[in-house]
């Protein structure tokens, strides 16, 4: 019989758009949905999880678990909206490109990795400028460079 009270069988799924399934079927109750992200955890190996009234359940992930939906530039650089609904100001210092050209950025207070969908990422390259060092974004009068994939996992 299983432990159920640390369950370490994942039956929880997260796709690469962050959409959430529990035994193959998707999570669309908004308030599952949200409360799920809200609680989700990782532990020191980098498992992810929900824990509630003291049951764990750790989650299988396809890529990130957060996604970036929307992008906003204001005067001071640049917001993001979430999976989650949450809005977030972008660390700029955190943005990398994996080896697929896919933008991440640190959310939650750099716990978390987040993938932008490609409505965010569309939005967010429409700021970027290029010269001989290669493609940036200019915030308060600071180039930020985008790392290449080569530079990255």
């Amino acid at each position: 019989m299983k432990n159920r009270q640390h369950n370490e069988e994942p039956r929880i799924f997260i796709d690469n758009r962050g959409r959430w399934f529990h035994d193959g079927i998707r999570i669309t109750h908004k308030w599952t949905y949200l409360e799920n992200n809200k609680n989700l955890d990782v532990d020191k190996n980098g498992r992810f999880f929900v824990e509630e009234s003291g049951s764990r359940v750790y989650i299988t992930c396809e890529d990130t678990p957060f996604v970036v939906t929307m992008v906003t530039r204001t005067e001071d650089g640049f917001f993001i909206r979430l999976n989650d609904e949450s809005l977030e100001k972008l660390d700029i210092t955190t943005l990398t490109i994996c080896k697929q050209n896919i933008p991440r950025v640190k959310v939650k207070k750099g716990k978390f990795t987040a993938r932008l969908l490609r409505p965010a990422y569309y939005e967010f390259m429409r700021h970027t400028s290029r010269d001989e060092k290669g493609f940036y974004i200019e915030v308060k009068g600071e180039k930020h460079y985008l790392q290449s994939p080569e530079k990255n996992q």
